[in-house]
């Protein structure tokens, strides 16, 4: 699976936030350790449990290293959300990283609406997403790219996907998104600067919606939904119910 080289980022801002579900009854057991993000539970009971993901401090600045783990164990269901969207910020020379692992075991389910992720000029950002589901699990994960903020093309950024579903590779991704490369070439993105996507595994996934493409992967496990555009605002994931 891929990982973020520690090559890359200098500062130690790299704790890991963790966050742990357990069917237990009446009740889900939570537990959760903060970093530079912190895990904040709504609501806990029998049927799921939902949490809200927040910065502790400013995020993302270079040198920056955001670890997130996330394991939802055996007939557990979690929803969790970001509370807002992220900002990689120009790194002034260094790059940044954003690794995200979650693993979900047989029964349980993880739905995860994640807000926008927005690299500004002159950011440089290693994004990682490595997920781990046994073979009766349930996903569904929205991930939201924006290349620079109004007015900007946006700086570097490569993400590597990788997905393993009761231990088969069915999907490995990876975009080397920079603005002096290929990015912008017809059959890349070209004038786009949005990548929005939902990755779902187990259950049914309704046809996609118009202006979205859909793939499935390895051995028809599962699939992306994805849409490309210059305005989010645009994007028929926003009224899709399934991103819900």
């Amino acid at each position: 699976m891929p990982t973020a080289p520690s090559t890359r980022i200098e500062a130690d801002r790299s704790v890991t936030t963790r966050i742990v579900v357990e069917q237990a009854g009446e009740r889900h057991r939570i537990f959760t350790r903060p970093a530079l993000i912190r895990a904040q539970t709504v609501r806990n009971d029998a049927r799921s449990c939902r949490i809200g993901l927040l910065a502790t401090s400013a995020l993302l600045l270079g040198g920056d290293r955001v670890l997130v783990e996330v394991e939802v164990g055996r007939g557990a269901n979690l929803e969790l959300f970001d509370v807002a969207g992220t900002v990689a910020y120009h790194g002034r020379g260094q790059p940044a990283a954003w690794q995200t692992t979650a693993r979900v075991a047989d029964g349980g389910t993880l739905r995860w609406a994640g807000e926008p992720f927005v690299v500004a000029d002159g950011a440089d950002v290693l994004r990682t997403l490595e997920l781990e589901l046994d073979a009766s699990a349930i996903l569904r994960l929205r991930e939201t790219l924006v290349l620079g903020r109004s007015g900007e093309v946006g700086g570097r950024l490569e993400t590597r996907t990788g997905i393993r579903i009761g231990g088969e590779l069915v999907l490995l991704e990876d975009q080397q998104l920079d603005p002096s490369g290929l990015r912008g070439y017809p059959g890349m993105l070209g004038q786009h600067r949005v990548i929005d996507s939902l990755i779902a595994v187990g259950g049914a996934v309704p046809m996609p919606p118009r202006d979205a493409v859909q793939f499935g992967l390895v051995g028809g496990r599962g699939s992306v939904t994805r849409y490309l555009g210059s305005e989010l605002a645009e994007s028929p994931l926003n009224r899709w119910p399934e991103v819900r």
